[in-house]
């Protein structure tokens, strides 16, 4: 139901991470979301980049979800798909 929808995942076995690595793991995925969007649809700040801190995630192990946008509409379309998987 989202295109272009990426997880960049790490080791579930790595713990949670320092605010160090937090800090690293960030500009990671946004480097690599600037990236996808670059090649998938031309515009390298065609993205948005989630991540949810323990308390709030339903998975265990650190991870940022990257899902290219190309609009405002897509980005609406977005926080409607995902409020309707959490309120299930």
């Amino acid at each position: 139901m989202i295109p272009d929808y990426y997880l960049l995942s790490f080791p579930r076995d790595a713990g949670e991470p320092s605010p160090t690595d937090l800090s690293e793991m960030l500009v990671l995925g946004m480097t690599r979301a600037q990236s996808l969007a670059q090649k998938r649809v031309g515009d390298p700040g065609a993205y948005s980049v989630l991540y949810s801190g323990y308390s709030a995630r339903r998975e265990q192990g650190w991870h940022l979800h990257i899902v290219l946008l190309t609009g405002r509409w897509k980005k609406a379309w977005l926080y409607l798909v995902l409020a309707g998987k959490n309120a299930l």
